[in-house]
């Protein structure tokens, strides 16, 4: 039960700063994630922020679609600060894992393989 209220004021949080974010051209910076959340499991990747959405509720039914496609990059720096939050940056993916997007016409997803074979997935966060 604590999770879906978790999950529901994450969602609340993501909706409310995609709809009031107007920063860097109309693309969600680290910065405005973080500044909701700070525990928030955020990757950058070409320039933009992805936000983990494994456990969603609304994601669970989408995800056996999704398969790993390509190879595109490994996370090169861990941190939480968001001045240098630069590509292949994350907030909990540790330093090495690697990125792959998705071979099945779904953009805006990255479909990363923990060392112990768990699939997440990463969805882009754009202004809407």
């Amino acid at each position: 039960m604590r999770i879906k209220n978790v999950l529901f004021i994450f969602l609340t949080l993501v909706v409310l700063l995609l709809a009031g974010c107007s920063a860097d051209g109309g693309k969600v910076t680290a910065r405005d994630v973080l500044k909701q959340n700070q525990d928030a499991d955020i990757l950058k990747y070409d320039g933009l922020i992805y936000s983990n959405v494994t456990k969603l509720e609304w994601f669970q039914e989408k995800k056996n679609q999704i398969q790993k496609g390509e190879e595109i990059g490994k996370i090169k720096k861990v941190t939480t600060a968001s001045l240098f939050f630069t590509n292949f940056s994350a907030t909990k993916l540790p330093k090495g894992t690697l990125l792959y997007d998705t071979n099945d016409g779904y953009k805006g997803m990255i479909y990363v393989e923990t060392e112990d074979g768990d699939a997440l997935y990463y969805m882009s966060l754009l202004e809407g």
